[in-house]
């Protein structure tokens, strides 16, 4: 069988590799961008034929061609393929060929993913439980070998490129406007999100407005099969207290609730459960409170990359100075400006989300900046004692930083270093 690989980042070099390895056929890959020296060594020994700066229609040749997450299903280049049911996407290809006898359980939202799979992932360790993490999360699906269980993180992108993709648990843990900058529009996105509402078990967030109110298991504060409230939240006859868990919020009750309920019907024990929850601690760049400086408490929210998240973390940490920074991926903030209007102290912007920004929020205490140095030491001139000093982005990090990793890395380096100048 003849494969062709359209784009080579994270997904598709574990494509590769496990093709190679399962030696199940021949492999032509195309990349848009240059190839490094120690790829194109790799391809020439283990003769796979490649192009590189543009994907041209020889990648077309192939029986099955599996396509980046960031390439549209649509894009013209493929397009006529994706009809044929003969290009997919990194995650139908790992359903295909690499999760076959593995149990898998797929989680997707607009907000929480990668905390509520990577409480998952603690809550199985704490159990002993053998399994698989991976997807969105940072390592491929395809990676998966043996495990009998498979906690995949999905992204509306790696969901857009799907066919037949179905998991024995899907979780949707809530939607909110995200990606709209590739997305078509807002039902396009949310379409590519209900995908999994065909799981065997699906499992979502009844009080998520976007999410329609469809067959599953409901998860609210109201009337769900799984109740939320601000000390805890009950599974059946079990109450989970959050009381002795590091992670804080509304949102973060969701989540656990959320990562409890999927450990449960993989067959965990309550009382192991709670064990995952008390001992799990929150990952960086998640409203992690990182310092306390001269009476100023110093938080790195710089994943949120929505409105809906850092009005989240602006629940939790009222009174902020908040800079608000990167590259829009959304096209209305009027919802994030009236949320800084009622919820912080001031305003500091930066980035090509400025432009966008800064008309709704006039009249507000805010400051413009053109760097993170300039944005630290601002929030510092205004800050006093007892206050919070906020990176809670509400956009993408790719203006000025790699990721957002790298971007609360350096907001992080800047604050310890007691320096600007750093």
């Amino acid at each position: 069988m003849d494969f062709s690989l359209i784009g080579f980042g994270v997904s598709n070099r574990s494509v590769l590799k496990f093709i190679i390895e399962k030696k199940i056929g021949n492999v032509f890959v195309s990349e848009n961008r240059a190839l490094s020296d120690e790829d194109k060594r790799f391809f020439a020994e283990k003769g796979v034929g490649f192009e590189e700066f543009g994907n041209t229609k020889k990648a077309l040749d192939a029986d099955l061609i599996i396509y980046s997450p960031s390439m549209r299903p649509d894009d013209p280049l493929i397009r006529e393929a994706v009809n044929e049911g003969r290009a997919i996407g990194e995650i139908e290809f790992a359903w295909r060929y690499v999760l076959k006898g593995s149990k898998i359980v797929a989680i997707t939202g607009s907000n929480g993913k990668t905390t509520t799979v990577s409480l998952v992932d603690h809550i199985l360790k704490t159990a002993n439980v053998d399994h698989f993490t991976g997807g969105n999360i940072g390592t491929a699906a395809s990676d998966r070998r043996e495990e009998k269980i498979s906690i995949l993180e999905v992204s509306s992108f790696q969901l857009m490129g799907i066919k037949d993709f179905s998991a024995d648990i899907g979780a949707i843990l809530n939607i909110s406007p995200n990606h709209l900058d590739w997305h078509l529009n807002l039902k396009e996105y949310v379409d590519a999100k209900m995908k999994l509402s065909k799981s065997r078990n699906f499992i979502y967030n009844y009080d998520s407005d976007l999410i329609p109110k469809v067959s599953g298991i409901k998860v609210s504060s109201s009337s769900g099969d799984v109740i939320v409230e601000e000390r805890g939240f009950k599974i059946g006859q079990t109450y989970f207290p959050t009381s002795d868990i590091k992670l804080f919020g509304m949102h973060n009750v969701y989540n656990a609730a959320f990562a409890s309920l999927i450990s449960k019907l993989l067959g965990v024990p309550d009382e192991k459960i709670m064990d995952g929850l008390k001992t799990f601690s929150p990952l960086e760049h998640r409203q992690e409170v990182f310092a306390v400086l001269d009476g100023i408490t110093y938080v790195n929210d710089s994943k949120s990359t929505t409105s809906e998240s850092t009005l989240k973390a602006l629940d939790n940490f009222k009174g902020s100075i908040v800079i608000i920074c990167g590259r829009p991926k959304e096209k209305d903030y009027s919802k994030l400006a009236e949320g800084l209007r009622k919820k912080s102290k001031s305003v500091i912007i930066m980035g090509e989300i400025a432009p966008l920004i800064e008309p709704l929020i006039q009249g507000m205490n805010y400051s413009k900046v053109n760097s993170m140095k300039e944005a630290v030491f601002t929030a510092q001139k205004q800050a006093k004692i007892g206050d919070v000093i906020l990176l809670s982005p509400a956009a993408t990090s790719f203006d000025m930083f790699k990721d957002y990793q790298e971007r609360g890395t350096t907001f992080k380096r800047i604050v310890l270093n007691g320096n600007v100048n750093a």
